[in-house]
């Protein structure tokens, strides 16, 4: 039985690895391209929240401004960032460009679709706790359809012939609806900024991904790093243009994450109130 189980691991992660090495110019139009959201949203310069305008105490260019922050990691964070910015500029920088010029979209549109297939159970559970039912049925007819017609997750039929559009959340969202704070900006190694709600939420995922079902250790892990890699190379290949003319890339990067919280928030209590 564990023979028979490996079997058929092995041969549902060959079967799309097959296909994509093809590279058939028909996978331009069935796949999907990777998740649009992994894209840095720079806003432009802004002012000191106390008002000052002055050349000489500005923030850099394209700085977003977070009034009062207390940043009680600080000195972890900056010895990880600064870490991670060598990382980036020597290693994962040159590798996410090399990726992205060099694979053929087609390409990387079916690997992009093929993780997020694998995903997609994680989403429909946290919309389930979200009290979103009906997105959580099409998160799983999304699975059933891409899964089977779909050819493991290769193609996106569920979106590009039943309209059905991805819909990406996570538990720190879910964490985030039952009113659970951000806690404190976290730098993770690699991954870069995050905060302990979304460390908490990566955690309780961590059981529930696919992968961690089909394909056993040490090739699970190679995979999920792959993941992520071909999910935020998109990123990483503006990781120097975003910080090059900052005076401080980390408080850049900082107060970048924390306008996204802040903003994702205030877009969440908009909705509620509507749906009142």
């Amino acid at each position: 039985m564990g023979i028979e189980l490996k079997t058929l691991r092995s041969l549902y992660l060959a079967l799309p690895l097959l296909l994509l090495a093809t590279g058939s110019e028909t996978w331009a139009q069935a796949g999907q391209p990777v998740d649009d959201d992994v894209e840095p949203n720079v806003v432009p310069n802004v002012e000191r929240a106390d008002g000052s305008n002055s050349d000489s105490e500005r923030f850099g260019p394209d700085m977003v401004a977070v009034a009062g922050y207390n940043d009680p990691l600080i000195g972890f964070n900056r010895a990880v960032f600064a870490f991670n910015d060598v990382s980036y500029r020597y290693v994962l920088v040159p590798a996410a460009r090399t990726y992205q010029n060099v694979t053929p979209d087609p390409v990387k549109a079916g690997i992009g679709n093929f993780f997020y297939n694998l995903r997609t159970p994680i989403y429909a559970l946290n919309h389930l706790f979200q009290g979103k039912p009906d997105q959580t049925a099409k998160d799983l007819a999304r699975f059933v359809v891409n899964t089977t017609v779909g050819i493991a997750g290769i193609f996106d039929p569920a979106d590009s012939w039943l309209k059905m559009e991805r819909q990406v959340t996570s538990a720190g969202d879910t964490m985030a609806q039952y009113g659970v704070g951000y806690g404190a900006y976290l730098v993770l190694p690699f991954i870069g900024s995050s905060n302990l709600r979304n460390v908490g939420g990566m955690l309780l995922e961590m059981p529930l991904n696919t992968i961690e079902y089909l394909v056993d250790d040490p090739e699970g892990t190679v995979i999920r790093v792959f993941d992520n890699f071909q999910l935020y190379s998109p990123m990483i290949q503006s990781y120097l243009d975003i910080t090059a003319e900052s005076e401080d890339p980390y408080i850049f990067m900082r107060n970048l994450h924390i306008q996204g919280i802040q903003r994702d928030a205030a877009y969440a209590e908009q909705a509620r109130a509507e749906d009142n």
